[in-house]
């Protein structure tokens, strides 16, 4: 399997800083913003394999950026690492297309395969 290029989307930079060292081994992080307007404009740039976003981050939020981002680049796998657990939130993620909903609180255990999933998936 080719080695995955990631673009991470978080507002907390120490959050960013924290994904980024635990992927960097296994993926290549093409870049890390902090809020939804840079997601999308990165996504267009960069064209990742997988993007890792946050639901809250500020100006336009991780949902809504990847409607967007999804709209004209369907290929693009879309995990969401959030600390948002609630059923509404997975469901409104599953309904544009995320691969993967992984909470905050669980990353370490089960971003990697998550990703790795992802990248398996054809659709």
């Amino acid at each position: 399997m080719k080695r995955a290029r990631i673009l991470l989307a978080d507002d907390d930079l120490h959050v960013l800083a924290t994904v980024h060292k635990l992927l960097q081994t296994d993926f290549e992080i093409v870049d890390m913003v902090s809020d939804g307007p840079s997601l999308v404009a990165a996504a267009f740039e960069l064209q990742p394999d997988v993007i890792i976003t946050d639901i809250s981050m500020p100006k336009l939020n991780g949902i809504e950026a990847i409607r967007q981002i999804r709209g004209l680049l369907p290929g693009i796998k879309c995990i969401f690492l959030t600390m948002h657990g609630a059923s509404g939130y997975r469901r409104e993620a599953q309904s544009i297309g995320a691969t993967g909903y992984v909470l905050k609180s669980s990353a370490r255990e089960e971003l990697n395969q998550a990703i790795r999933h992802a990248m398996e998936d054809p659709a």
